[in-house]
């Protein structure tokens, strides 16, 4: 157990701080996903440990977001962290005549037809702009 001092500062133009002593503990939690033991790892794969401030426990969003088989991005501009089904597992539809495949079976006002996310991308069609995020 590592005690950690935290510091803020309150205020833009007066920097007024306080200080708060809470109690960080790395001591060996675990995660399990659907009764299975996960090692969470980072964007590179290195093991990453998840930890616990004064009874709170936190998890590495990427490693979460690994466990869950989602892709995570970082928006720089609104300090987003974002979490996405991977294209190949999200329900992908064609037109007979289209060019474009969609994840919306209403896109358009089409009539579409459910394929395999490798079947649509094998016939050289290309994401719609409207539905396929």
């Amino acid at each position: 157990m590592v005690t950690l001092l935290l510091v803020g500062l309150i205020g833009t133009a007066v920097a007024a701080g306080y200080q708060k002593q809470a109690t960080l503990d790395y001591t060996g939690i675990k995660i399990t996903l659907d009764g299975k033991e996960i090692t969470p790892t980072d964007a590179n794969g290195a093991a990453v440990e998840p930890f616990a401030i004064s009874g709170t426990t936190y998890l590495p969003v990427r490693a979460v977001a690994n466990a869950f088989g989602l892709e995570v991005g970082w928006d720089q501009d609104t300090s987003t962290v974002t979490l996405d089904t991977p294209q190949i597992k999200k329900p992908t539809y064609i037109t007979r005549t289209g060019s474009k495949y969609h994840n919306d079976p209403t896109c358009n006002g089409g009539t579409y037809w459910e394929v395999p996310y490798s079947t649509a991308v094998g016939m050289g069609l290309e994401p719609c702009d409207k539905c396929v995020h």
